[in-house]
């Protein structure tokens, strides 16, 4: 399959907003930090969030052969996690909940972007 056709497919498109608005939900919070930076983080979060569960089903099926789809769907629930987790550490104002809720976020970008490249890669 030629690389021109990931431009073409949905599933692509709808993951890179995805990723691209949770990497707007940390910008806001680790660069920018305007007046109503929490707001817009969840904001952020959030859709960035329902966009990847958005592109789970553009897919109408799993292919667990694929690196790609495994560690995929690894990424989307520990973004369902953070999302709880980020819940909990705002609501109990606990220090080390919070901490945890950094790391854990910071960790599952990475690891979402090293997912949308294998994605890239099972095109070429």
């Amino acid at each position: 399959m030629p690389i021109s056709d990931i431009l073409t497919f949905p599933h692509f498109w709808v993951m890179l907003i995805g990723i691209a608005l949770l990497a707007l939900s940390i910008i806001v919070v680790t660069i920018h930090k305007p007046e109503k930076w929490f707001l817009l983080h969840k904001t952020f979060a959030m859709a960035g969030i329902i966009l990847t569960l958005i592109g789970l089903l553009v897919l109408m099926g799993l292919n667990f052969i694929l690196i790609h789809a495994i560690f995929g769907l690894v990424v989307i629930v520990w973004l369902i996690g953070e999302i709880l987790g980020g819940y909990v550490a705002s609501k109990k104002q606990d220090k080390n909940m919070r901490k945890m809720h950094i790391l854990a976020g910071r960790i599952v970008f990475l690891i979402a972007i090293i997912v949308l490249i294998f994605g890239i890669l099972a095109f070429i």
